[in-house]
């Protein structure tokens, strides 16, 4: 891939962290400097300060004697990200119900339609189903009207989106727009406790999570 000469650090950082998320760099890839700096006809500098970006985004680690690697998540980083999960989609979802704008739910009910279609008529397209489910849920934070909400859910975000992109593994996708649907109809209706419990059923539970790791281990 050869990359423009404007903000080439902006789009080498993005360019990884499309290829992290999507896992077209697997877990615990290698990333070798140079070899990417060739890739990409760009200066070991720049590469080294993407690569730094995506560290504090918890994308990438930087090991000793090691080099650059993909993050690999373990048992433990799935239990955190689980209930983080639970915790921030579960109370954004509550406080959507109650301050959503006709608007917001207007919005929330068209994503969800795009979801489901694009379920129904790309069932195999992980990538793109992932991306729909992290929009969908990232639009309920917005709708929830809180910034710290939208703050704290942002700093976890591309991690999450690894993380969606394992619940998809091993799963009927032609479902996954529609088994949004209760939580999407509790938010419009204002039900904050329903909207609650609809969006901690929504999220994949961590054992199941754990066993998809195990097989991707094999």
């Amino acid at each position: 891939m050869k990359i423009n000469k404007q903000s080439l650090e902006e789009q080498a950082t993005e360019y990884l962290r499309h290829k992290i998320i999507s896992g077209e760099m697997a877990q615990g890839e290698k990333i070798v400097e140079s070899t990417l700096a060739k890739d990409l006809e760009l200066s070991r500098s720049t590469i080294r300060m993407a690569l730094n970006s995506l560290s504090h985004e918890g994308l990438v680690t930087l090991k000793p004697y090691a080099g650059w690697q993909v993050i690999s998540l373990n048992e433990d980083d799935l239990w955190e990200l689980y209930n983080l999960r639970v915790a921030l989609e579960s109370q954004a979802a509550a406080m959507a119900a109650e301050k959503a704008s006709d608007q917001d739910k207007q919005n929330l009910r068209a994503l969800y339609d795009d979801y489901c279609q694009l379920c129904e008529q790309n069932p195999t397209d992980i990538k793109a189903i992932s991306d729909a489910d992290f929009h969908l849920h990232r639009k309920i934070v917005e709708a929830s009207k809180s910034m710290r909400m939208e703050k704290i859910y942002g700093q976890i975000a591309n991690q999450l989106q690894s993380y969606l992109s394992m619940t998809h593994q091993n799963y009927d996708l032609s479902q996954s727009g529609l088994s949004h649907e209760a939580m999407i109809n509790a938010i419009c209706s204002g039900d904050p406790e329903l909207a609650s419990r609809e969006a901690k059923a929504n999220i994949t539970p961590f054992t199941q999570l754990c066993s998809t790791l195990k097989q991707d281990e094999n």
